[in-house]
C-alpha cells in the first residue's frame, strides 16, 4: 500500500441530464470551469491516471459527472465556481493511493452515491463491539464470575483496528455541503 505524499480531497458531483442532449448541458458546465479534462464513458483506469496527474499540483480534485440514459461524461478539474446544485455531492478525504483507486472505482462503476457504504458498516460494527464490551465489562465488575471479560480489552482494540483498516485508505464524508457562488 503506497501512501500519497499528502492527503487530498476528492469532491464528486453528479448531474443527471434529462430533456436535452448531454452535449448541450456539458457546454453550460464547461463555461464555469477554467481548466478541465473531459472523459466520455471512462473506465476506472483512465479516471485514475488523469486524476493522479491533476493531483500532482493540487490537494483538491473535483469530479463532475454528467449522466443521461446513453452516456456518462466526466470532468476532472481543480476548481469549480458558479455551477448549479448537483443531484449528488460527496467529498472524500484520501490519504493512500489505494484509497484513490477505490474511490475512482466506485465512481466509475456508478456506486458512489449508494446509501450503505463501508464507513456506515464499520461504524455500526464498532458500536456493537465497543458497546457489547462495555456492557459485559460493567456486569463483570459487578459480578466476579464474569470479571474475566476485562482480559479481552487488547482483543477488542485489535478487532477495532482491523475494522478501521477496512476503510480502504479513504474516508467518505456524508454529503458535500453545497455553497452557492
Amino acid at each position: 500500500m503506497e501512501t500519497m505524499s499528502k492527503k487530498v480531497r476528492v469532491i464528486y458531483y453528479l448531474f443527471e441530464v434529462q430533456n436535452q442532449p448531454i452535449s448541450v448541458y456539458a457546454k453550460e458546465i464547461e463555461s464555469h470551469l477554467k481548466y478541465f479534462v473531459r472523459l466520455v464513458n471512462s473506465d476506472e483506469y483512465t479516471l485514475f491516471e488523469n486524476s493522479k496527474s491533476l493531483l500532482r499540483n493540487s490537494k483538491v480534485l473535483y469530479i463532475i459527472e454528467l449522466r443521461d440514459d446513453v452516456s456518462r461524461w466526466f470532468y476532472l478539474t481543480t476548481g469549480v465556481k458558479g455551477i448549479e446544485k448537483p443531484k449528488v455531492a460527496y467529498e472524500y478525504e484520501i490519504g493512500k493511493e489505494k484509497g484513490l483507486e477505490a474511490v475512482l472505482r466506485e465512481i466509475a462503476e456508478g456506486k458512489a452515491h449508494r446509501k450503505w457504504g463501508v464507513n456506515k458498516i464499520s461504524a455500526a460494527l464498532q458500536i456493537i463491539l465497543w458497546g457489547g464490551f462495555f456492557i459485559l465489562g460493567y456486569f463483570g465488575y459487578e459480578n466476579d464470575k464474569t470479571g474475566w471479560i476485562s482480559n479481552f480489552l487488547p482483543l477488542v482494540f485489535l478487532i477495532s483496528g482491523m475494522i478501521e483498516g477496512f476503510r480502504r485508505g479513504y474516508k467518505k464524508k456524508q454529503k458535500h455541503t453545497w455553497k452557492s457562488y
